[in-house]
């Protein structure tokens, strides 16, 4: 188990790329539209555009309409919790949106069950959701030292491959 900056282990097993589906609130057509429209193309993040159904086994929450959902895949140079801020950043620079993550989602994690970066975003009209996982944790974390070193674990989870989900929802009520 690692902990620091990947943060501490609560309930992994219930969380895999699990999106928060408990959000309500009102978003006209328009505006989730202009937010899809406003989603990065992530080639420049050396990721490839997949079929979300290949993530099919992370239990992915249904998407309402008119709220899209992209997933992709790729091994970028940077660990994956760098990747998940990069990733927000992007959207961040693009749109009127704050970061909120803090208030919405759980701590980064890296067990060998399941490893994930979640960010979001909202710009009082659209919620912005990342999440970065690693497929594979365990054979990440079988290969660490006992009580490796925040630059033992950035090494290790650097240039592994992921799988990047980044859709837009309702914004939660206040």
């Amino acid at each position: 188990m690692t902990g620091g900056a990947f943060g501490r282990v609560a309930a992994a097993s219930a969380m895999g790329l699990a999106l928060a589906a408990g959000l309500a609130g009102c978003t006209g057509d328009t505006q989730a539209e202009r937010a899809a429209d406003q989603l990065p193309d992530l080639t420049v993040e050396g990721l490839e555009q997949v079929d979300c159904d290949q993530f099919s086994a992370q239990n992915l929450d249904p998407i309402e309409d008119p709220y899209v959902r992209e997933c992709w895949t790729g091994s970028p140079e940077t660990p994956f919790a760098q990747e998940a801020d990069a990733i927000i950043g992007i959207i961040e620079s693009s749109t009127d949106s704050e970061d909120v993550t803090d208030y919405i989602c759980p701590d980064d994690i890296l067990i060998d069950s399941v490893a994930y970066a979640c960010r979001a975003a909202y710009d009082d009209e659209v919620m912005y959701r990342v999440v970065v996982s690693l497929p594979d944790p365990e054979s990440i974390v079988s290969a660490l030292p006992d009580a490796p070193t925040e630059d033992e674990i950035e090494e290790a989870v650097s240039g592994a491959p992921v799988q990047v989900v980044v859709q837009t929802e309702k914004t939660p009520e206040e």
